[in-house]
């Protein structure tokens, strides 16, 4: 259960890269118990929205907070109270699941680390294969180590960006209960996303146009 007042906001955000500008003038304020689902076509700057929400990327104008318990957090910080599923995210393939996520609990300090790493394996149906390295995995399996890692330090905050990528129904199925269960839990959902139908399922849409 996360118990945390959370509050994130972006007021006059604006991204361009040289003479191409993304977005422009974004306002919204996100709270914790809710799903927002962040549209757009392809490159339209769907993620790099992302990436400006965790902190990673400054964006051209305006500013990006979180609040936390009423207490701003500083912008290095903001990745702690955050999971992140994305394309571009990397695994080590010549470590299992198991020792991908014992490597990312003991950077994030994940206390009961042995228990947890458990936990998020058996919640993605991974346990049967968490021993094996993870260059012998499909691209579907792939995807399930990415999603156990967002989970692992039980973030209240959950980033998904093109979450179905590479995954079969039964993964779909999977990543959709998770979602619900982050919410209910008064947790905020973030979805980028391409698709209509998982787009249909959030509370709310911020979606994003491509200016030149």
């Amino acid at each position: 259960m996360h118990t945390a007042q959370i509050q994130l906001t972006a007021q006059g955000l604006g991204q361009q890269f040289g003479r191409l500008v993304l977005f422009r003038q974004m306002e919204f304020a996100l709270h914790a118990g809710t799903s927002v689902a962040v549209t757009g076509a392809n490159g339209s700057g769907k993620s790099t929205l992302l990436r400006i929400l965790l902190g990673l990327l400054t964006p051209t104008v305006g500013t990006v907070q979180l609040q936390v318990d009423a207490e701003a957090v500083p912008r290095a910080e903001r990745v702690q109270h955050m999971g992140l599923v994305a394309p571009y995210l990397g695994v080590y393939d010549a470590l299992s699941a198991r020792e991908n996520l014992s490597f990312l609990a003991t950077a994030r300090r994940v206390p009961d680390a042995d228990t947890r790493i458990a936990a998020v394996l058996d919640r993605v149906g991974l346990t049967n294969r968490a021993n094996d390295a993870v260059g012998t995995y499909s691209s579907g399996m792939r995807q399930r180590v990415k999603v156990a890692a967002a989970l692992l330090h039980r973030p209240p905050i959950l980033i998904l960006d093109e979450p179905s990528t590479n995954l079969d129904a039964p993964g779909r199925s999977m990543v959709r209960a998770l979602q619900e269960e982050h919410v209910a839990q008064g947790g905020l959902l973030i979805v980028a996303t391409n698709h209509a139908s998982e787009a249909a399922t959030c509370d709310r849409t911020v979606a994003i146009g491509t200016y030149q």
